[in-house]
């Protein structure tokens, strides 16, 4: 099963992805040229569970990977050897080559998407800004326009991709993620 998880940045993508790692004691899977991971394999009841991209910092997954040309060979790479987890916020806009790759996976490609209000998400945002030491206030219309944007392509996956589509509750994401992981047949 390949997982990818959609949303605007502050949606919490990462977040739920770190408790992911924390839970199962994800071990670094590879690393780049500096030893910073490129993604993890954690090993549950039904095999390994692979996560792509690093986590190290407050913003994680696939954003972080330079070339983003380098993210879908991971995620095939990963997907051989059992199931994957991955998600960004530019790997969220890239429809078309998500819509492609998908089709190669049919009924094991998860689209799950967190039901994060637009302010919640400007909050964390700011926050993450405040942490860094940079007090100027967030402008809003970028992450409206992406936050739209995702809106958007849920029916788009759902109706032209028929694809399965999951929203989980951003208040308590972990359990349902693991609900889209166990109904797929596999306990994790």
């Amino acid at each position: 099963m390949i997982i990818n998880i959609r949303g605007t940045h502050g949606s919490g993508k990462s977040w739920i992805v770190k408790q992911l790692l924390n839970r199962y004691e994800a071990i670094p899977e590879s690393t780049d040229a500096k030893g910073k991971p490129l993604g993890y394999v954690m090993q549950t009841y039904a095999g390994s569970l692979y996560v792509v991209g690093p986590y190290e910092n407050a913003c994680g997954g696939c954003d972080t990977i330079q070339p983003y040309a380098d993210i879908w060979p991971r995620v095939v790479a990963y997907a051989t050897k059992g199931h994957v987890v991955f998600e960004g916020a530019l790997v969220s806009s890239s429809y078309g080559n998500i819509g492609r790759f998908s089709e190669t996976y049919g009924n094991d490609f998860v689209f799950v998407f967190l039901d994060t209000p637009l302010q919640v998400c400007l909050d964390r945002i700011q926050e993450r800004r405040r942490q860094r030491g940079d007090d100027r206030p967030v402008d809003p219309r970028n992450t409206e326009v992406k936050y739209l944007g995702v809106l958007k392509s849920i029916p788009k996956i759902r109706d032209e991709l028929n694809r399965r589509i999951v929203v989980l509750n951003y208040l308590n994401p972990l359990p349902q993620l693991l609900g889209v992981l166990y109904d797929s047949g596999r306990q994790f």
